[in-house]
């Protein structure tokens, strides 16, 4: 699992501005980082990701987030 850290959420969508992201559990592509619109998984749900996912915490709150990976770091792993 990528784990991050960013000075606030706007460096978090400055890196990731799509705001797609991949359910670890179907691999679909959803706008909503926590619920897949097709299996109804829940990346805040008792599972979590499986490990699959992405962890980012944000210093200027002091909180972190098990979301599903943003679509931008999948497309990186198949051209790289």
């Amino acid at each position: 699992m990528i784990e991050e850290t960013f000075k606030n959420i706007r460096e978090f969508y400055k890196k990731y501005p799509s705001r797609f992201y991949i359910c670890s559990n179907c691999g679909y592509m959803n706008a909503s980082k926590y619920t897949c619109q097709k299996c109804g998984w829940r990346a805040d749900g008792l599972l979590k990701t499986m490990d699959k996912g992405y962890k980012y915490k944000i210093l200027a709150t002091g909180k972190e987030y098990e979301t599903f990976k943003p679509i931008e770091l999948e497309k990186g792993e198949k051209n790289g």
